[in-house]
């Protein structure tokens, strides 16, 4: 059986895992396979009780379709929900497990290392052309509500006050 969070009423974290239950836990037998806040994530993976369901091929491919739309469009193009959260939740995910694997299989060890690189470079290279856009649409378009929409939490943030300081900077503000 595959649980939502909304189907299990509970409010949302940071952003949105799947997991596969290897222990009876709460309402989930093994084997079910359910969407839970990162940070839930994180403690039933760290305790045995649940496996992390790896996505870092489609978190590395919403990426790169980000990256693509970004090149190919002038402003500020709204990004997957979400998107930083999960691509984080992943990076600790990968790096852990090949902590704790070390001794494992070691073509796994390296699939899941090809993995992290790629995903910090990718998300690297995505946030470098995101700030520059979000630069430029500071200077030409300040506190834009139609901007704003387009950004995530955490670039909002950056925008907002850099907004401010250039407001302040010419007196505009």
């Amino acid at each position: 059986m595959f649980y939502s969070i909304e189907m299990m009423g509970m409010f949302m974290g940071r952003a949105l895992i799947a997991v596969k239950i290897l222990k009876p836990f709460r309402d989930w037998k093994a084997g079910d396979r359910i969407i839970i806040e990162d940070w839930k994530a994180k403690e039933l993976w760290e305790a045995g009780i649940a496996e992390i369901l790896d996505e870092t091929d489609k978190i590395l491919g919403e990426i790169d379709r980000a990256i693509r739309e970004e090149m190919q469009n002038e402003p500020l193009m709204p990004l997957p929900s979400g998107l930083y959260e999960r691509a984080e939740f992943y990076m600790y995910y990968l790096e852990n497990y090949v902590r704790m694997n070390a001794g494992e299989n070691i073509e796994t060890i390296n699939v899941k290392l090809t993995k992290l690189a790629n995903l910090k470079k990718k998300l690297r290279n995505l946030k470098i052309i995101r700030f520059k856009k979000i630069l430029e649409s500071v200077m030409q378009r300040p506190n834009s509500l139609e901007i704003l929409s387009r950004l995530s939490p955490e670039e909002r943030r950056i925008y907002l006050e850099l907004s401010g300081i250039r407001d302040e900077w010419l007196g505009e503000s």
